[in-house]
């Protein structure tokens, strides 16, 4: 069994997030003056859970309306190197995420595959753009509220990874026993 470290969260309106090698981020411009959210996101999500980005691919992760349209995405990172992106609602919030990340994982839809040759994964939302300066991913407890937005723009995140490659793996919208619900997106190492 997994043992998993939050190491951030994200704010999202509904649209989704791209997990990528940092290397690519600067090829994004989601709401530059290309638009790109509009011309490759808007009509594919949630059907789709790759796209190229230049010469790489990006995961389309977080945001599942059903769970929440408002919402915190909570980035945790496992001992074994595996991401969580997950996206929960319920009356004991911690509880939750917790409950999301012990789901089995058998059942998941299975997504694409991901390569990050430079050692870092920048996450950050889609309808930005990647040349945004983002935050260091920070070790630490998951927020014992869902809470409301902090009010100011949310960069995303950059993580340090050693894995050089991940492939995803996706829940939807599932609910817990005893109330609440989750969506959850793993990156999960390829060995």
């Amino acid at each position: 069994m997994r043992t998993w470290v939050h190491v951030g969260r994200l704010w999202t309106n509904g649209e989704p997030f791209l997990a990528m090698d940092s290397a690519l981020r600067r090829r994004w411009r989601g709401g530059g003056d290309e638009d790109l959210f509009e011309e490759r996101i808007v009509g594919l999500w949630p059907d789709v859970t790759g796209i190229s980005v230049g010469a790489g691919t990006a995961f389309l992760v977080g945001g599942d309306g059903a769970v929440r349209d408002d919402s915190w995405i909570e980035v945790l990172e496992a001992d074994d190197g595996a991401l969580a992106i997950v996206q929960a609602a319920g009356f004991d919030y911690r509880h939750a995420v917790a409950q999301a990340l012990r789901y089995p994982d058998h059942d998941d839809v299975p997504g694409d595959a991901l390569q990050v040759d430079s050692g870092e994964l920048a996450i950050f939302s889609a309808a930005a753009d990647g040349t945004d300066s983002l935050l260091p991913a920070r070790p630490g407890p998951v927020p014992a509220v869902h809470g409301w937005p902090t009010g100011t723009a949310d960069p995303g995140l950059l993580i340090k990874t050693s894995h050089p490659a991940y492939r995803l793996a996706v829940r939807w919208y599932t609910e817990l026993p005893g109330g609440g619900c989750f969506a959850r997106w793993l990156l999960l190492p390829e060995r």
